[in-house]
């Protein structure tokens, strides 16, 4: 039987999904916690029945959530391209289908979310470590169409370009709070 390289297509947009749900389920049990908190829930029933509000909201997060993952998964192939544009001599992207079956890694990870979804730590642990499996397992498959120096210049952009977007994101929540706490006091 010939084997189909388009055959695990399917598998980001899979753990997109899983990963999504996994992360909404748990902030909509947050958010319908703090809406009864607040007494606004009392008010949302008199307007809709209790199920309409938890799969709107629970819709709503869902959506934020893939779109949330679906551009990190832009911002990483773009990245792993020209990662592989300045370190790699393959220009037919034959390395780049060797490491397509690590998707394997992302699907696991988000079937795991789901079932982990009572702890968001722990949704994260899985996010990161499927994504540092992944990346692992890809240097490990394109290494040997590598120099030393390619490997290393890969590992050390994916590295600054991660930091720098972490950083980049948790200056940008602080200033947000900062802002809004200023504004209230």
């Amino acid at each position: 039987m010939k084997k189909n390289v388009y055959m695990t297509g399917y598998l980001p947009l899979f753990s997109i999904i899983l990963f999504s749900c996994g992360f909404a389920i748990h902030i909509e049990r947050l958010v319908i916690e703090k809406l009864k908190y607040f007494g606004i829930y009392q008010g949302m029933l008199e307007l809709f029945q209790e199920h309409v509000i938890h799969l709107s909201v629970g819709f709503c997060l869902f959506l934020l959530f893939f779109m949330g993952f679906a551009a990190l998964k832009l911002l990483s192939d773009t990245l792993t391209h020209l990662s592989m544009f300045f370190f790699s001599r393959d220009t037919e992207g034959i390395l780049l289908q060797q490491g397509k079956s690590g998707g394997w890694f992302f699907f696991g990870g988000g079937m795991l979310a789901i079932a982990l979804n009572h702890s968001i730590l722990l949704m994260f642990l899985v996010f990161a470590a499927a994504s540092l499996v992944y990346f692992f397992y890809f240097l490990l498959k394109i290494s040997s169409s590598l120099s030393t120096v390619g490997i290393i210049g890969m590992v050390f952009m994916h590295l600054f370009f991660w930091a720098g977007f972490l950083l980049l994101v948790i200056y940008t929540v602080l200033r947000l709070y900062n802002a809004f706490v200023s504004a209230i006091t």
